[in-house]
């Protein structure tokens, strides 16, 4: 087993705790929270605003299921393309887990600094 697939299998280790502390951190939060929140948070500011607590619970639900679902043991076993598409495969979902992880990351931060930032 290459390194690069030992940094992908517990990488999911990784992703699952900290959607679990999201999702955790959403449960203390909703108190907090204003009823206008942010619902769409791009890289420099906020895009849209909308009311509805309710999606700070669903972000981490979603992420907690979607690392399940693109857990590769998964995918290896329904589909098998051969070792090159199994590798490029490996490199797509993991980036795609370290665009998802940056993103909601920065979508929490965005909510602390709303809730208790000022």
């Amino acid at each position: 087993m290459n390194k690069f697939n030992i940094i992908y299998e517990s990488s999911f280790y990784c992703f699952i705790t900290i959607y679990i502390l999201e999702l955790i951190l959403s449960c203390v939060l909703y108190f907090y929270l204003p009823n206008v929140i942010p619902m769409h948070v791009g890289i420099n500011a906020v895009n849209s605003w909308g009311k509805g607590k309710y999606i700070i619970f669903m972000i981490p639900c979603f992420l907690i299921f979607f690392s399940c679902a693109v857990k590769f043991k998964y995918i290896e076993n329904k589909y098998f393309w051969g070792p090159s598409a199994a590798i490029l495969m490996r490199v797509f979902l993991f980036g795609l887990q370290l665009l998802c992880l940056f993103f909601s990351i920065k979508y929490f931060s965005v909510l602390l600094d709303l809730t208790f930032g000022n």
